[in-house]
């Protein structure tokens, strides 16, 4: 089994995510490194720029180390925070929105 195909690790996102989330969400996804990783946002209701830099930091690296990283649930608010965000691109956004 390579490492893209093993079972994800769910990071559930919780409702705010605001700049003081965003460290405690940098050390989350630390800690998952050698893990696949599918993101649960449904129950979003605040984010802000700089969890989505996280996310998407996340994600590239991710993506490089071979492994799997997707956003298998999300709220109306994390989904259009992205698109204002301009982040709907798949040439810009390495993560993989279900």
């Amino acid at each position: 089994m390579t490492s893209a195909d093993e079972a994800p690790h769910v990071l559930k996102l919780p409702a705010v995510l605001d700049l003081p989330a965003a460290s405690r969400l940098h050390e989350q996804v630390l800690t998952l490194q050698e893990k696949n990783i599918a993101v649960d946002a449904s129950e979003v209701s605040r984010v802000g720029a700089q969890c989505i830099q996280v996310l998407l930091s996340a994600a590239e690296s991710w993506r490089r180390a071979g492994r799997a990283f997707s956003v298998n649930q999300s709220s109306e608010t994390f989904a259009r925070t992205l698109q204002l965000l301009g982040v709907t691109d798949e040439s810009v956004v390495p993560m993989e929105i279900i």
